[in-house]
């Protein structure tokens, strides 16, 4: 398949780039290990894998062939990772209707071995004999906003306030894998009345890699909240 040649100064945003595989030295030629780039504000970010290729929704006849000097002129950018250590905070308050609310707070700190989520949700309703059960999910993403995965859909029930119990608060936790860890720079929290439909909705737009806005605006679409943290 032939692919168009290019030059550093002729590229804009959005172009994806290949280096030509010269000025490797006296390497040869099965040892060179190509590397993708997508250009965006004059960086370019490495395409790690044919996952991300497609997440990104490129096309391979539009990739670009250039030279190993000229590819080196565009700087690298570094991309935002969660450090082992870190932690991304997560809060979310959410008024469901119908007198239903649910609150979220937690943390994720990354570790050696992946992620780790510690978290308490509280699901709660003011009505006196319409009870509902409550969903909370954790949708992870990149530092483009595209998913990287989803947590587990916790599911919490309640009953009217002349009924029984209206108030409760669970405490949760979720562990990572080191890779989605490893790609995780942000969180959004979700939350819905109908666990199943949630559950339903979050994976099939993060199973379609849709950009994280986008999952947000599902969330929404139903009558759920969600925040990216």
């Amino acid at each position: 398949m032939h692919h168009e040649s290019a030059k550093a100064s002729d590229l804009k945003d959005g172009d994806v780039v290949q280096g030509d595989g010269g000025g490797h030295g006296r390497g040869r030629a099965h040892d060179v290990r190509p590397e993708l780039f997508v250009i965006r504000k004059g960086h370019r970010h490495l395409i790690a894998s044919p996952f991300e290729f497609r997440k990104a929704r490129l096309e391979r006849t539009a990739v670009k062939i250039i030279a190993e000097d000229e590819l080196a002129q565009l700087p690298l950018a570094q991309e935002t990772q969660l450090a082992p250590g870190g932690q991304i905070v997560l809060d979310l308050d959410t008024f469901l209707g119908a007198g239903h609310y649910m609150t979220t707070h937690g943390v994720l700190r990354k570790t050696a071995q992946g992620g780790h989520a510690d978290a308490t949700t509280r699901t709660r309703t003011i009505t006196m004999f319409g009870g509902f059960h409550g969903a909370v999910n954790m949708i992870y993403s990149d530092a483009e906003g595209f998913p990287v995965g989803m947590s587990d859909t916790q599911r919490y029930g309640v009953d009217g306030t002349w009924i029984g119990r209206s108030d409760r608060t669970d405490y949760w936790s979720q562990e990572l894998s080191e890779d989605w860890a490893s790609r995780t720079t942000d969180i959004t929290l979700a939350h819905f009345w109908q666990p199943d439909r949630l559950d339903d909705v979050v994976r099939r737009a993060v199973d379609m890699a849709k950009p994280i806005v986008e999952v947000i605006a599902a969330v929404v679409a139903i009558g759920g909240g969600a925040k990216k943290s």
